[in-house]
C-alpha cells in the first residue's frame, strides 16, 4: 500500500487541512470545536514561521500529514506567514475563551528557552519544526518517509547535527527508532487558573546520516 503515498512540496491551498490535522491530534479545547479550530490554526501558523523546509503527505489525493524543518543559515519567516499568523491570533482572541488559549501556545516558548539554554546552538543546524501524520492514517509508515525526505535534504545541505522538541512523551519511541537521542526534558508548573497545570517538554538530538540510515524508501518525492 506504500505505493499510495506521494510526497511533495506544500502548497498554501493545503494549509486548511494542515490545519485540521492539526486540531485532530492536539485537541487544544475538546468543548468547543470552532475553538479548537482556531488554536490549532494558530500553532501551525506558528511553526510554519519557523520553517523553511516543507513537504506534505499525500495518500490517494488526500493531505495526510506533514514535516516541516529549519535550517538555520537559510531565509525563513516570510512576511506572508507572519500576516497569517497575526491573523489567525486575532480571530482566536476575539472568542471566548481564546485568550485563555492563546496564552497556553504561548507558554510553551519558555519550556523551548529551557531546554535549549545547554544545547551548544551554533553546532545545531536543523530542526523538526513539526512532524505530524493524520490519526486515521498512523502506523503506515508515512511518519518515516516524511523523516527521510528532511534527513536526504539536510545529507545534501549539508547539516550534520539537528534536533526537535516534543510535548508528547509516546512519540519519543518513533524518533529514537530514527536516531534521536533524548538529551533533555523539562517541567514547569504554571500558576492558572482555575488550577496549576504542569507543562513537560522533551528535546531531542541526532546526526543526519543515522536519520537517514535505518531504510532506504522507494517514494515518488519531489
Amino acid at each position: 500500500m506504500i505505493n499510495k503515498l506521494h510526497i511533495r512540496v506544500m502548497r498554501y491551498e493545503d494549509v486548511p487541512a494542515l490545519a485540521e490535522i492539526v486540531g485532530r491530534l492536539w485537541q487544544f479545547d475538546r468543548t468547543n470545536g470552532q475553538l479548537n479550530d482556531l488554536a490549532a490554526q494558530v500553532y501551525f501558523r506558528r511553526c510554519m514561521t519557523q520553517q523553511n523546509y516543507v513537504r506534505v503527505a499525500v495518500w490517494d489525493g488526500q493531505v495526510v500529514g506533514a514535516i516541516l524543518a529549519d535550517t538555520k543559515y537559510q531565509k525563513k519567516e516570510r512576511s506572508y506567514d507572519v500576516w497569517q499568523l497575526l491573523v489567525a491570533k486575532v480571530a482566536l482572541a476575539m472568542r471566548p475563551g481564546g485568550r485563555r488559549l492563546l496564552k497556553q501556545l504561548t507558554e510553551r516558548s519558555e519550556i523551548d528557552e529551557r531546554l535549549l539554554a545547554n544545547l551548544q546552538r551554533r553546532e545545531f543546524l536543523g530542526e523538526i519544526v513539526l512532524l505530524m501524520v493524520d490519526p486515521e492514517y498512523q502506523n503506515l509508515g508515512i511518519g518515516r518517509e516524511l523523516m527521510h525526505t528532511v534527513a536526504e535534504y539536510w545529507d545534501a545541505a549539508p547539516v550534520d547535527k539537528v534536533y526537535l522538541f516534543t510535548a508528547v512523551a509516546t512519540t519519543g519511541r518513533f524518533y529514537r527508532q530514527h536516531g534521536f537521542q533524548e538529551s533533555q526534558h523539562e517541567q514547569i508548573d504554571w500558576q492558572t487558573t482555575p488550577q496549576p497545570r504542569r507543562l513537560t517538554g522533551y528535546l531531542y538530538t541526532g546526526h543526519v546520516h543515522d536519520l537517514a540510515a535505518d531504510t532506504a524508501h522507494h517514494l515518488l518525492v519531489d
